[in-house]
């Protein structure tokens, strides 16, 4: 039913565009494999310091073998590192609605299997791949180093029920990775957001890293510190995740 409801919301979002009913959708940027396909997806979901962040990450699962649809959920609603926080209030509903229709547009794709769309979200990101897997928008998703709670900014954590409200019995497979030594979503209150969701959804895994921080995949930045076995693997992770869940009755064309 949910994959007849997204089809239908791609025709439909398809059919406006071309009458000019509606506003184009967020910008967003599509990447292909080589060959005819079609090819698993993944939606690669940036973190608060926007879309440039996720860009360097995206080749690697081109090379994996999946398309990926990278959006810029920030620049339509003026957000950035100064107003973050606006992300998960203000601007959430609105959020959600666009990320929608970024995975609809997936799902229409030729060159994609329908069945088989999956998102991986870094820091804020990981916030919104918790969204998706958990209304069951893609197959499963991965959160790295992902907003699970802040103790910083105007915006009140201890009233906000996401993103662990977005999981539930029903939800779609979840792989959270965070580092130990994180110190902008401190592993405290990271496990304590990890056990609302395990109580909720069995398929929902973690995995910590010792001696990692924050965005441990970003080369030459002043405040992260890049750690390349832990971004290997927790690349390599999230793809076994997606391979694990995947549907394998689905046509495809040269995956490896």
């Amino acid at each position: 039913m949910l994959s007849i409801r997204l089809l239908f919301t791609a025709t439909f979002l398809s059919l406006c565009l071309a009458k000019g009913l509606v506003a184009e959708p967020i910008f967003h940027k599509k990447h292909y494999p080589k060959g005819d396909g079609p090819f698993p997806a993944v939606i690669a979901l940036h973190t608060s310091g926007g879309f440039k962040t996720v860009k360097h990450l995206i080749q690697r699962y081109v090379d994996d073998g999946f398309v990926v649809y990278a959006p810029d959920f920030f620049t339509r609603h003026d957000l950035g590192p100064s107003n973050r926080m606006e992300t998960f209030s203000t601007y959430r509903e609105a959020i959600e609605g666009e990320l929608d229709e970024i995975v609809a547009l997936a799902k229409n794709d030729p060159k994609v299997q329908k069945q088989n769309v999956f998102a991986v979200g870094f820091s804020n990101g990981g916030f919104w791949a918790t969204y998706l897997a958990g209304k069951k928008r893609v197959r499963a998703a991965a959160s790295h180093y992902g907003v699970w709670k802040a103790n910083f900014g105007k915006f009140d954590w201890k009233k906000q029920p996401y993103p662990t409200a977005y999981m539930t019995s029903s939800s779609n497979p979840l792989l959270a990775l965070h580092g130990e030594d994180d110190d902008t979503q401190k592993m405290k209150n990271v496990k304590d957001a990890w056990k609302k969701v395990k109580k909720a959804n069995s398929r929902f895994e973690t995995y910590v890293y010792d001696g990692a921080g924050h965005a441990w995949d970003r080369q030459g930045h002043k405040k992260y510190v890049y750690n390349a076995k832990v971004d290997k693997d927790s690349h390599e992770r999230t793809v076994a995740f997606f391979k694990k869940f995947m549907n394998k009755t689905a046509s495809s064309g040269n995956w490896n």
